[in-house]
């Protein structure tokens, strides 16, 4: 298997490095919570030839990792594995950090997984209405590169507001790029 690459809009490249296939770690240790059929309130709705399912999470520093690694263990559960996994990892990882860091003290978040026959949706949302910007910083800044990062190695993304405040955002990964 050889390495994949993807230019950022700046024209720095990203890489794509294979990874042994395995179990995701932690993946049993996640807690599950609303909208996961193993937990409470579990359940997930099925629209015209997808499948998704979603959690709510607190506004919490940990709620990064859990939310990382349920999308992970969600994703293995339904055949999406190998590096699209690892990027699903990835991009939810700034997704959920973006949604922790901006998003209200205290405020919920809520992450969705939608899965057609040809890609892969993950969305977070949270209730600050501010967009993300995709923002161009040095190689030696300290944050910042984000939503660069979802960007180059998404097929897509995007922010949708809700009309009683806050926001979703999502990116899309086709699965025969991997």
């Amino acid at each position: 298997m050889t390495d994949r690459a993807r230019r950022t809009s700046s024209g720095s490249t990203l890489r794509l490095v294979p990874q042994q296939s395995g179990p995701a770690d932690g993946a049993d240790d996640i807690p599950r919570g609303p909208g996961d059929p193993a937990g409470p309130g579990g359940g997930s709705g099925h629209g015209e030839g997808d499948d998704h399912i979603s959690i709510v999470l607190p506004g919490q520093r940990q709620s990064v990792a859990v939310g990382r690694h349920w999308v992970v263990r969600t994703a293995a559960e339904r055949g999406i594995t190998g590096m699209a996994n690892q990027v699903l990892e990835l991009l939810s990882s700034e997704l959920l950090a973006n949604a922790v860091l901006h998003g209200p003290a205290e405020g919920a978040i809520g992450v969705q997984l939608r899965q057609t026959e040809i890609a892969v949706r993950v969305s977070v949302s949270d209730g600050n209405q501010r967009s993300p910007v995709v923002m161009h910083n040095e190689l030696d800044s300290a944050n910042g590169r984000g939503m660069a990062i979802v960007e180059a190695m998404s097929s897509r993304w995007g922010i949708e507001t809700h009309e009683d405040g806050g926001k979703t955002v999502w990116y899309e990964l086709d699965l025969d790029d991997f």
